[in-house]
């Protein structure tokens, strides 16, 4: 699909492009999610500024992901090796002084991919474990999960909508330095289980978010948010899912000039089942880094990437793409 090459264009190399606009601070929180295949099923919202935007903004992001897991405990079997490419077009639109709507369509693509080559050369040129991915062939797509009374199994290539989400916000409290927002939201079931391209339930969540500035008028930005999912029952997941999650996650930017900054990021949630095999069952945890080029109050351009600091919690590596654009009211 012409989409899904055009963001293999811009990401391979080592580095993604991220572009964002933020209203007023022009800062915001690195657009990423968990793409585990399994993590992916579940409404787990990505961190964003907790200010209410002015009028309508819409963001499209992409992220691509490579997967490396082979695990197995008791009577159960994890195997993952293969690509997720998500590319999502998501409409926030702020009424009323301190409302907001958002509604996010995300594309998924699952392949074998093309980045096994240079992330094994990566490990090997930093002395990184490389969990034997060499006794494994490069760029293959099969992702299974046997156990806990399922057996879930994809091995062909796969594309198309995944699961719409819709949220509504409200901004509690704002100052010029401080911000505290509430959320509530929905991820409908618009995805194809067949297809792991969604869950096939429909999950609710709610969370709070916030973001400030140190000193008032300095030049460190941070974002946070903490939050609780209530998750249907996904014929994907097996008998032991976790039907109640929590996630939360700290975003800080250090503004080093006018137009450029640093961010650093740290996302997490809890383990998708109780399952034998650590990379279901441990609390997910995802570090993010980034270089922010901010062209103007309207966008601005990032380089990140983000790594599993809980290993194989989440993908091995993630490349990041975010396209933010805030239309005058």
């Amino acid at each position: 699909m012409a989409v899904i090459r055009f963001l293999k264009i811009w990401v391979v190399g080592g580095s993604a492009l991220i572009c964002s606009t933020v209203v007023c601070a022009a800062t915001a929180p690195l657009a990423v999610s968990n793409l585990s295949p399994f993590s992916l099923l579940r409404a787990l919202p990505e961190q964003r500024t907790a200010q209410a935007p002015v009028g309508l903004q819409w963001e499209l992001s992409g992220m691509i992901a490579n997967h490396f897991v082979v695990q197995s405990a008791a009577a159960e079997m994890l195997y993952l090796d293969g690509q997720t490419d998500r590319l999502a077009l998501s409409l926030r639109y702020g009424f009323a002084n301190d409302w907001d709507i958002e509604l996010t369509l995300p594309w998924l693509h699952h392949s074998g991919g093309f980045t096994d080559a240079g992330i094994e050369r990566w490990h090997k040129v930093f002395g990184l474990p490389n969990g034997d991915r060499d006794r494994y062939p490069k760029n293959h797509l099969r992702y299974e999960l046997n156990g806990q009374g399922q057996v879930s199994r994809l091995e062909r290539s796969t594309q198309g909508l995944g699961d719409i989400e819709v949220a509504l916000s409200r901004e509690l409290l704002g100052s010029d330095s401080a911000h505290l927002a509430a959320s509530i939201g929905m991820k409908s079931a618009t995805g194809s289980t067949q297809q792991w391209l969604g869950s096939g339930t429909t999950d609710i969540f709610a969370l709070l978010r916030f973001s400030g500035r140190y000193p008032d008028d300095g030049p460190l930005y941070w974002h946070g948010q903490i939050g609780t999912t209530w998750a249907g029952e996904s014929p994907l997941l097996g008998d032991a899912q976790r039907r109640t999650l929590w996630f939360t996650g700290l975003s800080v930017e250090w503004s080093l000039t006018s137009a450029w900054s640093a961010l650093l990021q740290y996302d997490a949630h809890s383990g998708i089942s109780r399952s034998h095999l650590a990379p279901l069952d441990q609390t997910a945890g995802m570090l993010s880094m980034g270089l922010r080029w901010r062209a103007s109050e309207k966008w601005s351009v990032d380089f990140g990437f983000s790594e599993d600091v809980v290993v194989e919690t989440a993908p091995d590596i993630n490349f990041l793409l975010n396209v933010r654009v805030a239309l005058d009211p």
